[in-house]
């Protein structure tokens, strides 16, 4: 996924489908700019040569909105995983990502 800053405005851009379905969900659960406010703090630090991830923190939800599961559907026939417990499922396209271990399974690429 590339990431462009432009003065106060960030643009995520997916470079394949499963970044797509991804990105979806992100903006599901930010609200699709309807509502109340919301934002993503950053939570700890982010060391590249130490582990390659940002982590963010969506502020803003109301306890219902934090215990949403969004409906993401998969962008094609693909089998999905748990980064958690490596459990695979074979998903077809339009048909929703299964949640596992309390988080959107992952497109298998």
């Amino acid at each position: 996924m590339k990431i462009r800053i432009n003065k106060d405005m960030a643009e995520f851009i997916p470079e394949n489908p499963a970044e797509t379905t991804e990105l979806e969900a992100l903006w599901i659960k930010m609200g699709n700019c309807t509502g109340g406010n919301k934002a993503l703090e950053p939570i700890g630090t982010y060391v590249p040569a130490e582990k390659n991830v940002a982590v963010f923190h969506i502020a803003g939800l109301t306890e219902e909105e934090a215990e949403t599961i969004p409906v993401v559907r998969a962008p094609y026939d693909t089998d999905v995983y748990c980064v958690v417990c490596n459990k695979t499922q074979f998903v077809k396209k339009g048909d929703p990502i299964p949640f596992c271990c309390g988080r959107l399974m992952e497109i298998l690429d």
